[in-house]
């Protein structure tokens, strides 16, 4: 199975169309666990949910007839084969085909996008040849797909495996104002990687597709321009997914896993040893343990380290920024000195429901707007005025994509609790808070100075902020807001989900 194409003659795009059809039925005969009549009736439900349509396949016959109902239907709507591709893990952990459904996801996409543009679906064959074999670094294509989007997007997407794939994926992405297609700008700058006779070819073809879209000029004055640096300082992104659950049989106890990524080793996450069960005097130490487990095996690297702390909803404002790197030094530095932290919810990772609204906020955040139209500061109202229809104001402005909570989500702190409830649900990937006390004025104030370069560069000011918090808690100041500032950052496109947690 494969997610090349298989030819290229004259109106090849239902030609494309079909195959990947004929692929995906072919896949879904492949996994044994369809085998079941049960299983296959799940599918079709989870499918139902994942697109937000109920699904009516017919009684069939045989199990081939009743998967090429489904994929007809899939193929109908807008993300029903990424839904698709969404559900297959739920049946089946760590299952091959769906990744080889997301890439079969993408090429239908991009097909879609490229409508009016044969010219490039007819050169399908010769573009899947020249990308799909290219021999480019995991680094070297998070810097050109970063370059081709002008960085909203931070990475190819873990299912990606070649630049075929990243061109694939980009295609399905509209264009910055004024901006070049992003698949476009992909496959120019990747020409530097290709042999000589390949690329001429490949820069004469996306120069006439170009000039088909009126983008002749753009395109050129984009190859005049200086090249950046082929590789960003930082050469490497790397993310350490750390997991706490409480444990479900004895209070004071908990559950605490690990997960590993780093973008020059691929992007997908290496998970670590088994989940341990620890006491809750026992936490701290055992996070800063894992944390130089991962120092020491990556040893001598150029690479910027993010700790993401995937906590149940219960626990999303434990302050793990603040927490010592090393119990057993003495003063403890706080981890926020030495890496980026966000928390992510485990609810939501595991509550396939959400996930089509949240991959929706999530690619609205990419298009990289000004914070006063992404982000909603929910400002504490007398009489809880604050709270009446927030969810429905949430869901209603499409560009929104961040919330700032009116008061942290404690246990007794119901206000805050039923926003986060709210943002989780209306697929918002970031929400911030004061994790010990209501959003007052001042905090408002600073947040909105570290959101003025926009929420791309949110996560870097936030962590900036914090060591500032750690610099003048060492002279004798507690009171900074970077030490109560917690911000939840959930990218879907990185899900890490222990296979033996939750």
């Amino acid at each position: 199975m494969t997610t090349g194409s298989r030819g290229a003659s004259a109106g090849s795009a239902s030609a494309i169309r079909e195959r990947i059809r004929a692929d995906t039925l072919s896949l879904l005969l492949a996994m044994r666990t369809l085998e079941d009549r049960q299983a296959r009736a799940l599918l079709v439900e989870l499918v139902g949910e994942a697109v937000g349509r109920r699904v009516v396949v017919r009684e069939q016959t045989t199990a081939q007839l009743q998967f090429l109902e489904l994929v007809r239907f899939c193929a109908a709507q807008e993300d029903g084969l990424v839904g698709l591709a969404r559900t297959l893990p739920m049946l089946e952990q760590d299952c091959p085909e769906a990744l080889v459904m997301r890439q079969l996801a993408d090429e239908w996409a991009a097909v879609q996008s490229l409508t009016g543009l044969s010219e490039v679906t007819d050169s399908w064959q010769f573009l899947c040849e020249s990308l799909g074999t290219l021999p480019v670094s995991s680094a070297m294509r998070v810097a050109l797909v970063r370059a081709a989007t002008d960085a909203r997007l931070s990475a190819p997407p873990p299912h990606a495996e070649t630049p075929w794939h990243d061109f694939l994926h980009l295609a399905g992405h509209n264009a910055a104002p004024g901006g070049l297609p992003p698949w476009m700008l992909y496959l120019d700058r990747s020409t530097a990687h290709m042999d000589p006779r390949t690329a001429v070819e490949v820069l004469a073809r996306n120069r006439q597709w170009a000039r088909t879209c009126d983008l002749a000029v753009r395109l050129d004055q984009e190859r005049a321009r200086p090249l950046p640096a082929p590789i960003p300082a930082r050469r490497h992104q790397e993310y350490l997914a750390i997991h706490i659950t409480p444990d479900p049989l004895e209070s004071g106890f908990y559950t605490l896993a690990h997960a590993f990524m780093s973008d020059a080793r691929g992007l997908g996450w290496e998970h670590g040893d088994a989940p341990v069960r620890v006491p809750e005097e026992g936490l701290q130490p055992a996070v800063g343990s894992i944390i130089r487990q991962i120092e020491r095996t990556g040893g001598d690297r150029s690479a910027q380290l993010w700790l993401e702390f995937v906590l149940p909803f219960e626990l999303l404002n434990l302050p793990v920024h603040w927490w010592p790197r090393d119990t057993s030094e003495v003063p403890h530095v706080p981890l926020t000195v030495d890496y980026p932290i966000v928390v992510r919810s485990l609810d939501r990772l595991q509550n396939s429901a959400w996930h089509r609204f949240w991959r929706h906020r999530w690619e609205q955040l990419g298009v990289g707007e000004h914070a006063s139209k992404s982000v909603f500061m929910n400002v504490p109202r007398t009489n809880g005025r604050h709270l009446r229809g927030l969810e429905a104001r949430l869901s209603d402005n499409e560009h929104l994509v961040a919330l700032v909570l009116s008061e942290p989500p404690l246990r007794d702190r119901e206000d805050g609790r039923r926003e986060l409830q709210a943002a989780l649900r209306s697929g918002l990937p970031v929400v911030i808070w004061h994790g010990a006390g209501n959003s007052t004025a001042e905090f408002r104030a600073a947040l909105s100075t570290l959101l003025d370069e926009g929420l791309q560069r949110f996560p870097a000011r936030v962590a900036a902020f914090r060591r500032q918090a750690a610099i003048d808690a060492d002279d004798g100041d507690a009171t900074h807001l970077g030490r109560h500032l917690m911000v939840l950052w959930d990218d879907p496109d990185r899900k890490p989900v222990h296979p033996e947690v939750g």
